[in-house]
């Protein structure tokens, strides 16, 4: 018997429809724009030759160029360039000395690897590579190894200093997405392969070792991490690459490598556990993250390392911190901190480690002058420092 529609059923039946329509309007509104791609409870274990033929294209090499604009006066004790050729690289160049100077500039190049977030052009880098740039160039590695790599303009989209990471954005379809690991789960020994662009000049580079330390406390221009320590080798250019399990899945955004001339095998990186948070809030919810203000905080501009008991009684030096680089242009720089101080006091309070300094610093109030006191090459010095601004989470739209 052939059955047909009343009015009655009809209107039903449109309006369940409209209701199911407006439902999947509503989830595609609630839907987030972007979320991590996490690895499988069961992945397999893969050769280095496996992570690298299947996570290469999914690390890029980054340049960046700044302008830098510095006035060219009379004096030889003005240097643009900093100790290149012997001279200190301050004094006129802050506003003092001759008049007649003239204001010239040049452009900086840098040198960076990031991390494919998404398929549509979202990367994950360290704010130190991208930091000031007027330009950001990103290299994508094709997937099939007979292709031509690809240029792309960058886009900032988000970035914290206090966290060193940054998130771009270039205009693209189809990449291959980084998988994300658990970098809590990590255990002293097993293998790391760490992908990025050393030298600025060898994309897509391999390097391979184990993991040496979890939680290993580094602080470096006063942000201080719990770090991943690998041996697996780390240069400059590597930052802000990918360093990967033996699944092929991030565990570590690739940070610093130790800035000894003794010591080698020695690199770290960030646990992404400890960023995702953050990087997806710079993706899906901006102005959330810069209300946050996440690890807004004070930065002198140094890079240090905690002098202990047992390294204060073998090369008999205080206890503090010691200064392992100066930062051009920072407070600490102005101040007359060099490299191979050793903080001992800061605001007239005791520095025993790099926490003790940051909690100091954060009772202080920008525009003041402090006093710093210090050692050093075993004479006690104390110098003034004028409290910068802090920094905090910088978003953009």
């Amino acid at each position: 018997m052939r059955k047909t529609f009343s009015f009655r059923s009809l209107l039903a039946l449109t309006l369940v429809m409209a209701l199911l329509g407006s439902m999947c309007v509503f989830a595609q509104a609630e839907e987030p724009a972007f979320a991590f791609k996490e690895a499988a409870q069961d992945a397999p274990v893969l050769s280095i030759r496996e992570i690298a033929k299947a996570c290469r294209s999914s690390v890029v090499a980054i340049e960046t160029e700044t302008t830098v604009v510095y006035n060219d006066y009379d004096s030889d004790y003005y240097n643009p360039f900093g100790g290149m050729f012997g001279f200190p690289g301050f004094g006129y160049g802050y506003g003092y000395g001759n008049p007649g100077g003239r204001q010239r500039e040049y452009t900086q190049t840098g040198a960076g690897s990031g991390i494919i977030l998404s398929e549509d052009g979202y990367i994950l880098t360290n704010n130190h590579v991208i930091a000031g740039a007027d330009k950001i160039t990103v290299y994508v590695m094709p997937d099939d190894p007979n292709g031509e790599e690809v240029t792309y303009e960058a886009t900032l989209i988000g970035t914290s200093e206090s966290n060193d990471a940054a998130v771009l954005k270039i205009d693209a379809t189809g990449l291959n997405a980084a998988v994300f690991g658990d970098s809590d789960a990590l255990e002293i020994g097993e293998p790391a392969i760490a992908i990025g662009n050393p030298m600025g000049k060898v994309h897509g580079s391999v390097t391979a070792g184990i993991i040496s330390a979890t939680e290993q406390e580094l602080t470096i221009d006063d942000v201080t991490i719990s770090a991943i320590q690998t041996d697996a080798a780390i240069n400059p250019g590597n930052s802000g690459g990918a360093l990967f399990d033996e699944h092929g899945t991030v565990v570590g955004l690739i940070y610093a490598k130790s800035s000894s001339v003794s010591i080698e095998g020695i690199g770290y990186a960030i646990p992404v556990n400890s960023i995702k948070e953050l990087v997806a809030g710079m993706i899906n919810d901006p102005a959330s993250v810069q209300a946050q203000t996440l690890g807004s905080q004070i930065m002198l501009g140094i890079t240090i390392m905690d002098v202990t008991e047992e390294l204060s009684k073998r090369y008999s030096m205080p206890i503090g911190v010691y200064v392992s680089e100066v930062a051009s242009m920072s407070a600490a720089e102005r101040a007359g901190l060099t490299r191979g101080d050793i903080i001992v006091e800061f605001d007239g309070q005791p520095v025993t480690n790099a926490d003790s300094l940051n909690a100091i610093k954060a009772q202080q109030t920008p525009g003041e002058s402090v006093s710093m006191k210090i050692d050093r090459n075993g004479q006690e010095l104390t110098l003034s420092i004028i409290i910068p601004q802090p920094t905090a989470v910088e978003t953009q739209n």
